[in-house]
């Protein structure tokens, strides 16, 4: 089972893909390769901890333009 983190972020919310210690990067890392490696589109960085996230979309409902009725035919009874 997977557990999914989420983290609030201005008016957007986001998925955490990964959590990496600043630590383990090389120094002067380049944010694009990771944000690519990571499929992540935010890097966000707290207590030497970078949070690779992806922004989560508002769902729209789409409503058909057209609405279609449907009529059926039923043989007469014998």
């Amino acid at each position: 089972m997977q557990h999914y983190q989420f983290i609030d972020y201005g008016d957007k919310k986001l998925l955490v893909k990964r959590i990496i210690r600043e630590s383990h990067l090389k120094k002067d890392f380049d944010q694009k390769i990771l944000k690519q490696w990571t499929k992540s589109d935010t890097l966000l960085k707290k207590d030497g901890l970078f949070y690779c996230c992806e922004t989560i979309q508002e769902a729209r409902i789409a409503e058909p333009e057209v609405k279609i009725q449907l009529e059926l035919e039923f043989p007469e009874e014998l």
